[in-house]
């Protein structure tokens, strides 16, 4: 087994830090390769081996221990640095972990991938949106809307919700992950993996990684591409921030956009018009429980 330095990754609910740890093993470590998938998501640990697992590969959460990372013969660890009981920030917490590793990999959601981070957020590292939105005073809706403040989130109108959305999601979900945490880390390192680099420029972003860490690769990273090609592929919400760009920019441009309500969700929605409320572009949103699904009818709601 060759040796290569203490490797933390360090990430945010959603933003496919087991998946870029299951690239790490299946490039550095010599065993059979083997996909990582459980269900649409790279949690599944059938991948390592018994030996690996003997050998005590070291993950956490919580905290790294310096001694836990001696203890690992493979030096790589996770973390989800910012989460209540571990560190007051995200950023807080990559700065304590690199000043125990050798180098930290933050796979990362970017401007084109947005919303899907969003999604993942919502619907892969949190048990439900409530508990997503748990800290929003449930007093809101009763002050906001006139409604009874103790009903359960999915019998609420859906007009209601993407108003509600609109104002608290996309904070919270940016709050938690520091957005735009590229603008104010600049460690020498530490290193970013864009998401939308990680799904649609694999190759060369997996030599970018080997570069940095200063390693050699046990197998080419072609051979991944057919897994890597599924991952992809079978991630639900990829296409969320296409949708919302030909939204706005139709609106920009006088254009008319058209889509299927089917191709767009409540959050998207709710991301348009948050965006366009930036542009100073009310919506008449008062029982608008079908959202228009052309730019030309988004418009005729226009306050």
């Amino acid at each position: 087994m060759q040796d290569f330095p203490r490797i933390n990754i360090s990430f945010a609910g959603g933003a496919y830090g087991h998946y870029l740890k299951w690239i790490l093993y299946s490039l550095l470590i010599d065993e059979p390769l083997l996909a990582p998938w459980v269900g649409s998501t790279s949690h599944s640990k059938d991948y390592i081996s018994d030996y690996a697992k003997r050998a005590k590969l070291f993950e956490s959460r919580m905290s790294l221990r310096p001694e836990a990372i001696a203890d690992n013969p493979y030096q790589v660890t996770i973390a989800h640095p910012g989460t209540p009981t571990n560190d007051p920030s995200f950023l807080d917490g990559i700065h304590r972990i690199s000043t125990l590793v050798d180098y930290v990999l933050i796979p990362y959601f970017d401007h084109k991938t947005y919303l899907l981070g969003v999604h993942n957020w919502l619907y892969k590292s949190t048990n439900s949106i409530h508990d997503a939105l748990a800290y929003v005073d449930r007093e809101d809706f009763q002050k906001g809307w006139g409604i009874d403040a103790s009903q359960d989130l999915s019998s609420l109108p859906r007009w209601i919700l993407r108003e509600h959305h609109s104002l608290n999601i996309f904070n919270s979900w940016e709050s938690q992950c520091a957005w735009f945490a590229p603008n104010h880390l600049k460690k020498s390192n530490c290193k970013f993996v864009f998401i939308s680099n990680l799904f649609y420029n694999f190759l060369p972003t997996i030599e970018q990684i080997r570069q940095f860490l200063d390693v050699k690769w046990i197998r080419d990273p072609q051979d991944l591409l057919d897994l890597h090609r599924t991952n992809v592929k079978q991630q639900k919400y990829k296409y969320q921030d296409a949708f919302a760009s030909q939204i706005l920019n139709s609106i920009a441009d006088g254009t008319n956009f058209k889509w299927n309500a089917s191709d767009i969700t409540l959050e998207t929605e709710a991301y348009v018009q948050r965006a366009l409320q930036h542009q100073g572009i009310m919506l008449q949103c008062n029982v608008l429980n079908d959202f228009p699904t052309s730019t030309e009818e988004l418009r005729e709601v226009f306050a």
